[in-house]
């Protein structure tokens, strides 16, 4: 690869990688605070969502506390007595002390069942009534038998009619038993339930007759308060359009979709009313996995992607109403601006980049060309061409290399000159000391030849000897002449090859010459009667040698014990160890200086003993192994391959 192709590549790998990494990384964390600005917002509006839900509703309690205490709703529930027909009119009610004469009926005049309730109870159900929480009321008597029912009237349309029922009743009013026994007049709330009108939360609240107490004589009023009535004064505020349409169909510039869900998955508020009161997992199917997160935690956020459109979401549990409340903002559009402002300075980075990249590749085009003639011409003298010469006409630094280049091939062809001199003149001088050596011998022969020639040649016996010395000297001169011819060969007997040696007499050579002479030690041996190897004798009886001679120098002459071991080891190989009672070596010595040549531990030691045998064992393909611990002694232990192991 040429200069100018690797200064792009090195530009663009540390130049403009870098920056668009930076890019990147400065894009990442402006999304990661935006995620965060946002999911703080979504917090705190669906923290409002939750504090509104749960002030309405008990502010919705508080009126139905209110509503109870009526003293005209308690002699009402005191005195009606429903007739066991259920009769459509109902015997006449003695009129009610400080009963509203002039409030207007907001019932058709043809209510029948209106008729059958005071005004002054009508007109407080009507004021209870009028803020739409509320799917109906049932008010039962002290005998627990439902007086009335009332609840707006689906059939006006909008509106504030309300329609009263007082017989036939389908049901006793699904009152709460605890009414019957409570001891104040206290709303009791029963879990969410699904009926026709929607999600509700049925309240039972006692209507006492006289004082308060737990004995005390009651009727009671049972309400259905409607759950989306809850969310929707606050839940409408946070979306931009109060009829913006389900997430995954969602415009893209709707910010805020709130989401409210029953224990059981279904959707209890949502601002599209027609996916009200459905399963969450057949009327959102892209919001189902946030919906179980929702059942399963009391709070958190997550995403989820729905038509394109990536949303955060924040849910917390509402333990007033047993629901769970999801807040959505559109993360897409939150984010759009800037992913576009980060593409966009991407795009600039790397234009930049391979702009300056393309005028730095025309800048150093120049010099690339002036040290491609540098790298020809070095190539050349690195062939062989010391005459070879650079020519460079540019001003720059290549100039000044191929000036360097010259006059380092000027130098070098000097220095080579002085080389093959000083070559010649050392292989000159070993020759002469080889010659010198061996002619000398050859001609201490002849001269004494010559000298003996004029006394002795007419002796037969003499001119035979003479004849045999002259012999030798021309042989000594044609192998003088052979070494010059072949030097190399003639080193090729400088060891002699393994043979099968028993060392078992080797070593108790050794111990004759040099432990038994030392009358202070007590030498302990335990060998086998053969301990066949295949070495070199001479150089393995040396290692014995200087073993031997080393733990004798260590124990210094007093009194101590000598061991020597040997025997066969696994892998058909075999070993002799040479243990003594000496002080032994330092574990720092052992690891950084033992078997290092010139490391010795003696005063008059040189240290090229355990570091000449280590070789000549490695060199028979065999292992030394020392153990040694200060004030214990040390063993040398040397294994070796067997003269059987060695011949496979």
């Amino acid at each position: 690869m040429g200069i100018r192709p690797k200064i792009f590549l090195i530009f663009f790998a540390f130049g403009v990688v870098p920056v668009l990494v930076l890019v990147y990384v400065n894009q990442l964390n402006s999304l990661e605070a935006v995620e965060l600005v946002l999911r703080g917002e979504l917090e705190r509006e669906a923290a409002i969502v939750a504090r509104d839900v749960e002030a309405r509703q008990h502010e919705q309690e508080d009126s139905l506390k209110e509503l109870a205490r009526v003293p005209a709703l308690r002699s009402y529930v005191q005195d009606a007595k429903p007739s066991a027909t259920q009769q459509t009119t109902p015997p006449p009610l003695p009129p009610q002390t400080g009963a509203p004469v002039n409030t207007p009926s907001t019932e058709p005049a043809d209510d029948p069942g209106a008729a059958a309730v005071p005004l002054d109870v009508r007109a407080e159900m009507n004021a209870f009534l009028k803020g739409k929480y509320y799917a109906g009321v049932t008010c039962l008597g002290v005998d627990r038998r439902v007086l009335f029912q009332v609840e707006p009237d689906s059939s006006a349309g909008a509106g504030s009619t309300l329609r009263y029922k007082t017989r036939n009743f389908l049901s006793n009013g699904n009152a709460d038993e605890r009414v019957w026994s409570v001891s104040e007049s206290a709303p009791l709330r029963a879990p969410p339930a699904r009926e026709s009108s929607g999600m509700i939360l049925r309240y039972t609240i006692p209507v006492f007759v006289s004082e308060e107490g737990a004995a005390a004589g009651r009727g009671a009023l049972v309400t259905d308060m409607k759950v989306d009535a809850l969310f929707s004064p606050s839940a409408g505020s946070l979306a931009e359009a109060p009829g913006a349409v389900a997430p995954e169909t969602a415009a893209t510039s709707a910010q805020r979709v709130v989401v409210a869900l029953d224990p059981k998955g279904n959707i209890i508020y949502h601002p599209n009313v027609t996916v009200r009161y459905q399963p969450v997992s057949s009327a959102m199917p892209a919001f189902n996995a946030v919906a179980d997160l929702m059942l399963k935690s009391e709070s958190g956020s997550t995403f989820y992607e729905a038509t394109g459109i990536r949303w955060l979401v924040v849910y917390r549990r509402l333990a007033s109403t047993d629901a769970s409340l999801a807040v959505a903002g559109n993360y897409s559009l939150a984010t759009g601006s800037l992913r576009r402002r980060g593409f966009i300075s991407l795009g600039l980075a790397l234009l930049i980049g391979v702009l300056t990249a393309i005028i730095l590749s025309v800048v150093v085009g120049r010099t690339a060309r002036s040290i491609e003639r540098v790298t020809e011409g070095a190539v050349a003298i690195a062939g062989g061409q010391l005459d070879q010469r650079i020519e460079v006409r540019s001003s720059d630094e290549t100039r000044l290399l191929a000036e360097s280049f010259n006059i380092m091939t000027d130098r070098l062809r000097e220095q080579m000159a002085r080389e093959a001199e000083m070559r010649q003149f050392q292989a000159f001088l070993r020759l002469s000391a080889m010659m010198t050596h061996d002619l000398k011998n050859a001609i201490a022969a002849l001269s004494l030849i010559v000298s003996n020639m004029e006394l002795h040649f007419h002796r037969e016996e003499f001119r035979a000897d003479a004849m045999l010395s002259l012999t030798l000297a021309t042989d000594k001169l044609r192998a003088l002449v052979a070494k010059l011819s072949g030097p190399v060969e003639s080193l090729s007997g400088e060891y002699k090859r393994p043979m099968p040696i028993d060392l078992v007499p080797m070593i108790q050579r050794v111990l004759d010459a040099t432990a038994k002479q030392a009358g202070a030690i007590h030498l302990e041996t335990r060998l086998p009667d053969r301990l066949i190897a295949a070495v070199d004798a001479e150089r393995i009886e040396r290692v014995i040698e200087n073993l031997v001679i080393n733990a004798l120098e260590a124990m210094g002459g007093n009194e101590g014990s000598l061991t020597v071991e040997g025997g066969p080891v696994e892998d058909g190989k075999l070993f002799f160890s040479v243990a003594d009672t000496g002080p032994g070596m330092t574990q720092e010595f052992q690891r950084t200086r033992l078997f290092r040549a010139f490391a010795t531990t003696k005063r008059k030691g040189v240290g090229l003993g355990l570091y000449t045998c280590r070789e000549v064992i490695r060199a028979h393909g065999g292992q030394i192994e020392v153990e040694s611990r200060v004030g214990s002694g040390t063993c040398f232990r040397v294994v070796l391959p067997s003269a059987a192991d060695r011949v496979s």
